[in-house]
C-alpha cells in the first residue's frame, strides 16, 4: 500500500501561497497526501486565520531570542506529525544548518524542504525581489522553486519559469502576474510529490541513544 505524504507549510505573512497549496491538495486523492499543519512565527500573521478557515491545523511558534530553542519547538511538531516535506511559503526566517541536519536524519539524508522565490535565481535573492526587479526594469523575471540549503536562496533549483516584464505595466500588475505564476508552479510541485512523480524519503523517527 502506498504511503500518504505528510506536508507542513511554514509561512510568516498573508499566506497566499499557503492557501493555494491547501486548495490544490483538496483536489488530490486524500490517501496520497495531506497538509498536516501550517506553522507561523508571527502571532498576527493572516495565514493562521486562513488555515482555520480552510480546516487545517495552525501552529504559532513565535520567534525567541534563542534560535535553537525556537527550532526545537518546531522540530517537535515535525516529529508529532511525522512530516515528510516542508513547503516554505513566505517564511521570513533563515533555516539553520542544525535544523536541516535534523531533517536529514529523519529522511534518510534528504532534508525535503522546498522554497519558492519570486525571481530567476541567482538574480535578486532575499527580500523585495519583485520590487527590485521592477525598479531595474529587467526585460524578464520569473519564479524559482528550489530545495533549501544552508544559504539564502542558494539551494538546488527544481524548476524556473520566466515572465516578461511589460514596460507599460504597474508594479501591482507585475506582482499579480508573479503571484499567479507562483501559485501554479507550487501547486504543480505539490501534485508531483503527492502523486509520487517525485520520490519521497518518508519520515523515520530518530531514536535517541
Amino acid at each position: 500500500m502506498s504511503k500518504t505524504v505528510r506536508i507542513a507549510i511554514f509561512a510568516s505573512g498573508t499566506g497566499s501561497n499557503a492557501e493555494a497549496l491547501i486548495k490544490k491538495m483538496q483536489t488530490l486523492p486524500s490517501e496520497n497526501g495531506r497538509v498536516e499543519f501550517i506553522l507561523s512565527d508571527k502571532r498576527e500573521a493572516p495565514v493562521l486565520e486562513k488555515a482555520l478557515r480552510l480546516g487545517v491545523t495552525g501552529y504559532l511558534v513565535e520567534k525567541t531570542g534563542d534560535r535553537a530553542v525556537h527550532e526545537q519547538e518546531i522540530l517537535k511538531l515535525v516529529d508529532r506529525h511525522q512530516i515528510d516535506w516542508i513547503f516554505l511559503a513566505g517564511y521570513m526566517r533563515l533555516i539553520s544548518p542544525q535544523f536541516l541536519k535534523e531533517l536529514r536524519l529523519r529522511h534518510q539524508g534528504q532534508a525535503q524542504m522546498v522554497n519558492i522565490h519570486p525571481s530567476l535565481l541567482p538574480a535578486y535573492p532575499g527580500s523585495q525581489a519583485i520590487e527590485r526587479a521592477f525598479s531595474d526594469q529587467v526585460p524578464e523575471s520569473g519564479v524559482t522553486l528550489h530545495l533549501v540549503d544552508e544559504g539564502m536562496d542558494t539551494g538546488p533549483v527544481l524548476r524556473q519559469e520566466k515572465l516578461s516584464l511589460h514596460g507599460f505595466e504597474s508594479l501591482s500588475d507585475f506582482k499579480a502576474r508573479i503571484h499567479e505564476l507562483e501559485h501554479r508552479l507550487y501547486g504543480e510541485l505539490l501534485e508531483n510529490i503527492v502523486n509520487k512523480k517525485i520520490a519521497t524519503s518518508f519520515f523515520k523517527e530518530v531514536i535517541e541513544c
